[in-house]
This record gives structure tokens, C-alpha cells and sequence, in this order.
């Protein structure tokens, strides 16, 4: 599978939406010949590091990004009011009604420095869970996918 590259992969530092270690995606893609490799993981960069190693060890190029919520701008014309769910009895609701955005740093450090800046700013704004203010939601070092 040369000269393809997944460019949104969790892992198990994806809390609930990930399983797979660092390392057993790094020897994954590389047992496939890819040439390179992105971890997007789920409001965190917690597992860069462990990545980057196996992804050295495997022989291919690891690609560092992040999956954030990210806030409606605000300023226009309110919509319907939404309702919020009410769990079902011994559970926890969670909202997932903010568009989820991909995050890839393309610029070495500049890249990975913006990554940091926009987890931190969406974990320091967010009340119920991580989101990203619509004001933050650029860096010269980020590449967006949308879709």
C-alpha cells in the first residue's frame, strides 16, 4: 500500500474511541509498506512520544495531530434553543453536538508548538469537556482537514 498515509488514527489515549497502542500502529503501517503515519488522538498529544519512538523503530514518518471539538463562532443570529439530554439512570450523558475538527502539524516544531497552544486552550475553555473557542482555531503551523 505505498504512498498511502492514514491521516486520522487514534489510539488508546483516545479515551472510549481508540484501542490499538502507539507502537501496534506503528508496526501496523509499516508491515503495510506506508511510508508515513499520523496520530490524531482525541483531545490529547498524550501518546506523541511513545509514537514517535515505535514510529522510528518501524521505519516511517510520523505525522502529529489532534482531534478537538471546536465552538460555533458566535455573533450571529441565534438558532433553537437546544435541548439537553438527560441520561439514561446509572449513566453519564455526553455532549457531542460540537463539529470535531482534524489538526496536523506541517512545520516541525512551530507545527507541534500550535498543537500544544490549541489543546490547551480548548481543555482551559471548555466547561463540560474539551472545546476549542472559534477565535483559536488557527495556527500558522497547522494544517486543517475538514470533512
Amino acid at each position: 500500500m505505498t504512498g498511502f498515509t492514514h491521516l486520522h488514527t487514534v489510539s488508546g489515549f483516545s479515551l472510549r474511541y481508540g484501542a490499538s497502542h502507539p507502537e501496534q500502529l506503528a508496526r501496523s503501517a509499516a508491515a503495510r509498506d506506508m511510508a508515513a503515519l499520523a496520530l490524531t488522538d482525541r483531545d490529547t498529544l498524550g501518546g506523541a512520544v511513545r509514537f514517535a519512538d515505535a514510529c522510528e523503530e518501524a521505519g516511517i514518518r510520523p505525522l502529529f495531530g489532534v482531534e478537538l471539538a471546536v465552538a460555533e463562532p458566535t455573533g450571529g443570529a441565534g438558532g433553537p434553543a437546544v435541548r439537553r439530554r438527560t441520561p439514561v439512570r446509572g449513566g453519564a450523558f455526553i455532549d457531542e453536538s460540537a463539529p470535531r475538527t482534524v489538526f496536523l502539524a506541517r512545520d516541525g516544531a512551530t507545527g507541534w508548538a500550535d498543537l500544544c497552544r490549541l489543546v490547551t486552550t480548548a481543555h482551559a475553555a471548555g466547561t463540560s469537556g474539551p472545546l476549542l473557542p472559534w477565535q483559536d482555531n488557527h495556527g500558522t503551523g497547522v494544517a486543517v482537514l475538514l470533512g
